[in-house]
């Protein structure tokens, strides 16, 4: 975990690095994290470690394993299914407020993140994921609605962690198909047809997920 900066506070400096990993898919669901190798990495003390890890499980990022260290957490087959039943109904609301209140320049930035997208490399999977939150982000922003938008972002962490058991399809067929079927019809002004079609979307994702978890049996 390259780039980690010291400043003034130790303690919040290595809990913003290892959730900052962790959101970023760097450290996937179900990577360890020793306290000790962890402390001698970043060149600090185990107690910030320790305490950031403890922050981090009380967020549900991390599981501690008593005498094991941590490890990123790995979500059941049934909480995964609430996380995407959940985030269904959110951006299927955030597309249908968003046809009607996104400005020119919000639809423009949908645009252009999914060009982004498309364009990255195959084989950069983090970055595609970044973008393809940021795309997703940026449409529950376009629905102007603070209310919906403070609960997606507490939804975030759990989507990482979801999102990260199926990290090569950001730039599949399909998928570039279902994004653009959610931005034509938000320049079309059409809200059913974008809250179906974010409804769709996410659905897709969910059933795709859920099969990659029966296949890998995570525990």
């Amino acid at each position: 975990m390259a780039g980690f900066q010291r400043p003034h506070s130790v303690r919040e400096a290595a809990y913003a690095h290892l959730r900052g990993s962790i959101l970023a898919g760097v450290l996937p669901p179900g990577t360890r994290i020793f306290e000790l190798s962890l402390a001698q990495e970043l060149g600090i003390s185990r107690t910030p470690v320790r305490e950031a890890l403890q922050r981090l499980s009380q967020e549900g990022l991390v599981e501690l394993l008593p005498g094991r260290g941590a490890r990123v957490r790995v979500l059941s087959p049934e909480e995964v299914r609430e996380v995407y039943d959940v985030r269904a109904m959110l951006e299927g609301e955030a597309a249908f407020l968003a046809a009607q209140n996104a400005t020119q320049e919000e639809l423009d930035t949908l645009e252009a993140l999914l060009r982004t997208l498309d364009s990255l490399p195959a084989e950069d999977y983090t970055r595609q994921m970044q973008t393809d939150f940021d795309f997703h982000t940026a449409l529950v922003v376009a629905a102007h609605n603070k209310t919906l938008a403070r609960i997606y972002a507490d939804l975030r962490s759990s989507l990482t962690l979801v999102r990260s058991i199926q990290r090569t399809l950001s730039q599949h067929p399909k998928t570039r198909e279902q994004h653009q079927a959610i931005l034509e019809a938000l320049r079309a002004r059409s809200p059913e047809k974008a809250a179906q079609a974010a409804r769709a979307h996410v659905g897709y994702f969910r059933d795709l997920v859920l099969q990659s978890l029966k296949e890998q049996a995570w525990t």
